[in-house]
């Protein structure tokens, strides 16, 4: 005993070491992490051929470092010492300027790129109706002011142009999106010169990937009028805005920072005739119960399915005797979109490739569209290996 008290830091570092097991076997094994926003790993199933390949020794890693005992807690400690010595990013986010967060994102997937977009060739080859092409750009290439010096990120613009070259088809739109993005930040700051706050919009959330309901109304009426249309007036919508507070989004979940203020979401109980995800009716647009967890995003069309069908009687344009129908093939932006659609067309079509029942053939056998808009946000477009199936 003498000779250990001569080591003090050694003795506190065992008892801390017996201790953190110790608890480690009492506690219960969570399987969500509302802090990060994901699934933990469980505990593997051993099997002698597991352990001989080293999977189950990785699997098994995994496993300790999801559900160490108090996790969350580590975390943010973490977090806090990284801010007291003055690191601005963690885990691929960056901290800019007035509480936003952006991803690091220096290099991007070419090959990715040059292969989704031959698929969309391949398939507006042999599509005779009209198609819209919208390629969305992520936050720190249209919030430029507030990303820190230092950030050299890709130029998006220079690869949705190079996109938009290479896209061939007579009956084919490019809708340049950038403007419509612009506009929504500069008239978000008339309200607010930060761009946010308690009465205040934003175009692009601080702490998440995506942009806000009020960024994709402007998007949303970027589209309508390039197919000569006018947008429903986003003042006659205010009887039907709807908030939830308290929103941490996926940059969030990555980050972890301590400090981070949490943003709020707007949607719009806009009424409909009916709403069919799978074939499932819903009884409206929003999954309610997504509202009070960590990934409140994904109460917009229940998070993203194969194909959702909404039907109804807002459309400003509507004939007798006509439907209007537009098909939207996208990613999880469109989720906030897609409701502000219902006050041009009859009804909204919208399929997400990465679940998608059948072959899109299939579905535009079935039904005639206007107009087939297809919308990602350029990161997705880059990394989506999904979008090979529009061409089936």
């Amino acid at each position: 005993m003498k000779k250990l008290v001569k080591y003090p830091l050694l003795v506190l570092f065992a008892a801390f070491l017996i201790v953190c097991s110790i608890a480690d076997m009492l506690i219960s094994r969570r399987e969500f992490s509302e802090m990060e926003n994901r699934y933990l790993a469980q505990r593997p199933k051993f099997t002698v051929k597991s352990l001989v390949s080293n999977q189950y020794t990785l699997d098994y890693e995994k496993y300790i470092n999801d559900q160490f005992v108090g996790r969350d807690h580590w975390i943010t400690l973490k977090s806090v010492s990284e801010s007291v010595l003055g690191k601005i990013e963690n885990n691929g986010i960056v901290y800019g300027k007035e509480h936003h967060m952006f991803e690091k994102y220096r290099t991007t997937d070419e090959r990715g790129i040059k292969a989704n977009t031959g698929y969309l060739n391949e398939f507006l080859s042999g599509y005779e109706g009209n198609v819209t092409f919208a390629l969305i750009p992520n936050s720190y290439q249209v919030l430029k002011d507030l990303v820190p010096r230092g950030l050299v990120n890709i130029d998006q613009q220079s690869y949705i142009n190079q996109i938009y070259s290479r896209l061939e088809g007579e009956n084919l739109t490019k809708l340049d999106m950038f403007p419509a993005m612009e506009q929504a930040v500069a008239d978000a700051k008339k309200d607010n010169p930060s761009g946010f706050g308690e009465n205040g919009q934003q175009a692009y959330y601080r702490t998440d990937h995506h942009w806000t309901t009020y960024g994709a109304y402007y998007g949303y009426a970027n589209y309508v009028r390039s197919l000569g249309m006018e947008p429903i007036e986003l003042d006659l919508l205010q009887g039907y805005k709807r908030q939830q507070e308290g929103f941490y989004g996926s940059y969030y979940s990555k980050a972890k920072l301590f400090s981070t203020l949490p943003d709020t979401i707007d949607y719009y109980e806009i009424p409909v005739e009916s709403v069919t995800i799978e074939g499932e009716e819903k009884p409206e647009l929003y999954d309610k119960e997504q509202w009070g967890k960590r990934d409140k995003y994904a109460a917009f069309l229940y998070g993203n399915h194969g194909v959702t069908v909404i039907k109804t009687k807002n459309n400003q344009y509507s004939q007798p005797g006509e439907v209007s129908r537009v098909l939207v093939v996208k990613d999880s932006y469109a989720n906030c979109f897609v409701p502000f659609l219902t006050y041009n067309f009859d009804e909204v079509f919208v399929v997400d490739l990465r679940s998608l029942p059948m072959k899109m053939s299939e579905l535009l056998g079935q039904y005639e569209f206007d107009d087939i808009l297809i919308m990602y946000n350029f990161m997705n477009y880059a990394s989506d290996t999904n979008i090979a199936k529009i061409k089936y």
